[in-house]
């Protein structure tokens, strides 16, 4: 499936298609910004508040804000919505437990290079469960994963192997499983509905895992992380994977691997405007590679002949 087509296409409504695919390439970059700025308001939060406990809240608020919009719409169930929400929420909390995990035993550097390994995971996964992905979307692929080695290098990357690293490889896995899910899932289900059950899922499951590693949360840690909770909460998780699921029904999941790892260079570029952080020009080309894969993945085909 080419990038910007839709599940089902019929030439009458070609334009319609096109366009369909553009808004929702045009809304997973608007996501890849969101997430993006999300890593600083992470970053700041862990000075007031354990991970386990954020990742909690977060989920939490995510869900809770689209409990009033799935009710006001009073969509009927999908039959396939609890399997496919948990099923997704699963992959994701897994995912984002290990990352936070992982980055207690290896650097940031490490941590952002073996994330974006999802963006290569996922063809792969893809040839086993009959997804395949042609020929543009894994040399776009390969593009962003060089890109995000480049991105991340530094003298930390010269080592591999320690327990950091191997649980960042397993978080990637985790992320490429949820992708591949929300593709399967998405067209079969109302989106909001697949959304809310999938935060849900996560905050459950990340809120025992708080317990059991003994995290606490007081409300001193709450209104000190006031700021950065909302806007992961409210922005990166209700509304920007919101829009993930809701788009990723109109793109192939690879495609929309390598859309939402441009996070990776918003976060750079945030990171540079508020922060006052510098990169070198090693960094800046592996920018540059990354926004090179999605517009490469972008471009269209050539004509079939008739």
């Amino acid at each position: 499936m080419d990038a910007a087509a839709v599940i089902v296409i019929t030439d009458p409504g070609r334009k319609t298609v096109k366009k369909s695919g553009l808004l929702a390439t045009a809304l997973l970059l608007l996501t890849a910004v969101i997430w993006g700025l999300s890593y600083s308001a992470q970053a700041e939060a862990m000075k007031s508040m354990s991970p386990l406990t954020f990742v909690f809240l977060r989920y939490l608020l995510g869900g809770a804000v689209l409990l009033p919009i799935v009710f006001y719409a009073r969509k009927t169930p999908d039959k396939n919505l609890f399997a496919g929400g948990v099923a997704c929420g699963i992959c994701l909390a897994g995912g984002e437990i290990l990352q936070q995990f992982g980055l207690l035993y290896t650097s940031a550097g490490k941590a952002g290079f073996l994330t974006a390994l999802y963006v290569i995971m996922i063809p792969v996964i893809g040839v086993f469960i009959r997804k395949k992905s042609n020929w543009k979307i894994w040399s776009a692929s390969l593009l962003s994963v060089a890109g995000a080695y480049l991105l991340c290098a530094d003298d930390s990357m010269r080592s591999f192997g320690n327990a950091g690293d191997i649980l960042m490889v397993i978080c990637a896995l985790f992320f490429a499983f949820q992708f591949i899910a929300i593709a399967e899932f998405a067209p079969q289900t109302d989106a909001l509905q697949l959304a809310a059950v999938q935060f849900f899922t996560v905050a459950v499951i990340s809120g025992i895992a708080a317990l059991i590693a003994g995290e606490s949360c007081s409300w001193a840690g709450i209104t000190a992380t006031a700021k950065p909770l909302l806007y992961c909460g409210l922005v990166a998780i209700g509304f920007a994977c919101t829009v993930q699921v809701a788009v990723q029904k109109y793109v192939h999941p690879a495609t929309t691997s390598i859309i939402l790892s441009t996070a990776s260079v918003f976060a750079v570029i945030w990171g540079w405007w508020l922060l006052d952080e510098s990169y070198s020009l090693q960094n800046i080309i592996g920018c540059i590679l990354i926004f090179a894969a999605v517009l490469w993945v972008q471009l269209p085909g050539p004509a079939k002949k008739h």
